[in-house]
C-alpha cells in the first residue's frame, strides 16, 4: 500500500512541472458583444415604440405595422388565412410623442413587422418614415462604417420586385443625413418574393463623406419612397459585412457628362406637384393637335387648389453634381404662354440651399406660340445663394396664380 502511494506522489510531482503558473489578469477576455465595441445593432425586429414613426399626412405617410413575421414562410401557408385584409380590424391613429408625426395603426395587430405602402402621391414633398433606434441615444457608427450593413428581410404580396424603390438616411443630430439604396447585388437571389427575402445595404456605400456627418452622433434611420412602394421589413439590424465590391466614389453622386440630360420628355421618373389625382393644376397631358407626344400642362386656378408648384429630381433623388459644367450649360425648355406673368425656377441642393432666378428676361412675353427658353446655369445666382453644386437635389418651377402655359423638352444642354 506504502510503495502504491509512493508511485503516485511520484506520479503527481512529475506532472506539476509540466503546469505554468497564470495570473488571473494575463486571460484576455474576448469581446462578444456587438461589432467593434457597437452594440446598438438591432434597428426594428419586433413590437411598436416611440422610436418607429410615420409622416403625419396620411397621404404622404407609407409606414403601418404589420403581424407578418420573418421567421414564417407565407409561401407555405393557404394566404386565406394569412391575409391581413381579410381580418375584420378597427382603423385608429395612434399619437406617439413627437411633435410632427402620426404613426398609423390598427387594433389587436402584432406588431412584428414594418409594412411600407404607397402610390406615391406627386403632391408629397416628402414620403417616408424613421426609426431612433436604441431609444433615440446618439449612436456612434464610427467604428463599423467600413466592416458593417444594415440588413433586413423584406417580401411582397405580389409579384416579384427587383429593385426597392427606398432611400435609406443616417441623420446625426445636428440634422445631416447621408444616403444608400440596396442595389441589386444587395438582394439575395436578385428578387424579392412572397418569401422574406435578405436585403443588405453596406455601410461603406453611405455618402457619409460629403455631408460631414458625424458619426458618433446618429440620430435615426431614415427610409424614403421614390416610387410607388408595397413591402414588408422585418429584422432590420446591422451586421458585419465585408463590403468586397470597388467603391468608385465617396457618394452617391450622379455625374452627368453625356449632353444634353432629359429631364422630361414624356414623362417624370420622380416628382412632386404633377399629378391629376389630387390637383389639376398642373398635369402631364398630350393633345391631338400637338404633334411632340405628352407635354406639362399649367393652369393655376386658386379656387379649385393652391397648389402652384412642381418639383423634379431626374437623378431619383440621388446627388447631382453640376459644379465641374456650370460655365457650360444651360437649362433648356419649350414654353408656349396663355397667360403668365413669371415664372421663378429654383435649384435646391440637399442642405437646403436654393438658387433661384425669374424667366420673365428669357422669354418674349407677346409670342403665343411655342418658344425655346435657354438660360445658362451661370446666371443663377451661385455664390450669393450658396449652393453646392456637387449635391443638387432636385429642380422647382413656381408658377403665379391664374399662369396658363405649356412645356415641354425640358433638359440640360450644353449650349450658351
Amino acid at each position: 500500500m506504502n510503495k502504491f502511494i509512493f508511485i503516485l506522489f511520484l506520479l503527481i510531482f512529475s506532472s506539476c512541472k509540466n503546469l505554468d503558473f497564470i495570473n488571473l489578469y494575463d486571460i484576455e477576455v474576448k469581446k462578444t458583444e456587438g461589432i467593434n465595441g457597437f452594440t446598438s445593432t438591432e434597428i426594428f425586429s419586433k413590437g411598436g415604440s416611440d422610436e418607429v414613426w410615420g409622416m403625419k399626412d396620411e397621404e404622404c405617410n407609407p409606414f403601418s405595422f404589420s403581424s407578418y413575421d420573418a421567421s414564417i414562410d407565407y409561401t407555405k401557408i393557404d394566404k386565406k388565412t394569412t391575409n391581413e385584409e381579410d381580418v375584420n380590424f378597427e382603423k385608429v391613429n395612434q399619437v406617439i410623442d413627437l411633435p410632427t408625426v402620426r404613426v398609423k395603426d390598427r387594433r389587436r395587430i402584432t406588431k412584428n413587422s414594418i409594412h411600407i405602402k404607397t402610390d406615391y402621391n406627386s403632391n408629397c414633398e416628402w414620403i417616408g418614415m424613421g426609426i431612433g433606434w436604441d431609444g433615440w441615444q446618439a449612436k456612434d457608427l464610427s467604428n463599423v462604417m467600413q466592416n458593417s450593413a444594415i440588413q433586413f428581410m423584406a417580401r411582397v404580396d405580389g409579384d416579384p420586385i427587383f429593385s426597392l424603390p427606398i432611400v435609406f438616411i443616417l441623420e446625426d443630430y445636428s440634422e445631416n443625413q447621408c444616403y444608400a439604396t440596396a442595389s441589386y447585388l444587395g438582394i439575395s437571389g436578385g428578387s424579392i418574393t412572397q418569401k422574406w427575402t435578405k436585403v443588405t445595404v453596406p455601410l461603406p456605400t453611405f455618402s457619409y463623406n460629403i455631408n460631414k456627418l458625424d458619426l458618433t452622433n446618429i440620430k435615426q434611420l431614415l427610409l424614403q419612397c421614390y416610387d410607388v412602394t408595397d413591402v414588408y421589413l422585418d429584422e432590420i439590424k446591422i451586421v458585419p459585412h465585408e463590403h468586397k465590391y470597388k467603391k468608385l466614389t465617396n457618394d452617391l453622386t450622379v455625374h452627368d457628362t453625356i449632353f444634353p440630360v432629359v429631364i422630361f420628355e414624356e414623362e417624370l421618373q420622380s416628382a412632386y406637384g404633377v399629378d391629376n389625382k389630387y390637383c389639376d393644376n398642373i398635369v402631364i397631358t398630350s393633345n391631338v393637335n400637338y404633334s411632340n407626344g405628352n407635354y406639362i400642362n399649367v393652369d393655376i386656378n386658386d379656387s379649385i387648389c393652391d397648389w402652384k408648384e412642381m418639383s423634379i429630381s431626374w437623378n431619383k433623388w440621388l446627388y447631382t453634381d453640376l459644379s465641374k459644367y456650370v460655365n457650360s450649360t444651360s437649362l433648356e425648355f419649350d414654353l408656349k404662354i396663355q397667360n403668365l406673368e413669371n415664372i421663378k425656377i429654383t435649384f435646391v441642393d440637399y442642405n437646403r440651399n436654393q438658387m433661384e432666378i425669374d424667366i420673365k428676361n428669357y422669354l418674349d412675353q407677346n409670342n403665343p406660340s411655342w418658344q425655346k427658353i435657354q438660360i445658362p446655369l451661370r446666371d443663377f445666382p451661385i455664390r450669393k445663394s450658396k449652393i453646392d453644386l456637387k449635391i443638387i437635389k432636385n429642380i422647382i418651377f413656381n408658377f403665379e396664380s391664374n399662369v396658363k402655359c405649356k412645356i415641354d423638352n425640358l433638359k440640360l444642354t450644353n449650349k450658351i
